[in-house]
């Protein structure tokens, strides 16, 4: 049975990390499959998804999941679009993480960095 959790909405901040969301290995599913769907409003930065394989992990436990064949994140300038991606693993937790510490302005203004509407996890 399919579920959907929205495991990060805008903060105001430049850079930030999601809360855990439970992924296709919590609940002992054999399949791996996750679809997310990335909602940003004129959003200028990276976007990051991590997972862990560990029911209580530390910060040390999460690793990257690549997003595209050359990238293990995406990075969007300026710009409003709805993205997807589906990846296999089967993660216990999955999180995003939105970085802009590339950027040489550090001081978060929404008219400038933009908004991360929500990010979306299927599984």
């Amino acid at each position: 049975m399919a579920s959907s959790t929205i495991i990060l909405t805008n903060k105001p901040e430049m850079s930030y990390t999601g809360d855990k969301a439970r992924g296709d290995g919590f609940y002992g599913y054999s399949d791996g499959l996750h679809t997310v769907s990335f909602h940003v409003n004129s959003f200028t930065g990276r976007i990051w998804l991590q997972a862990t394989l560990l029911e209580m992990p530390t910060e040390a436990d999460w690793f990257n999941i690549a997003l595209t064949t050359s990238s293990e994140y995406l990075q969007i300038d300026a710009d409003s679009k709805t993205l997807g991606a589906s990846f296999t693993g089967n993660f216990v937790y999955v999180r995003a993480m939105v970085d802009r510490t590339y950027l040489v302005d550090q001081s978060y203004a929404v008219g400038l960095h933009g908004a991360v509407d929500k990010i979306v996890l299927m599984i």
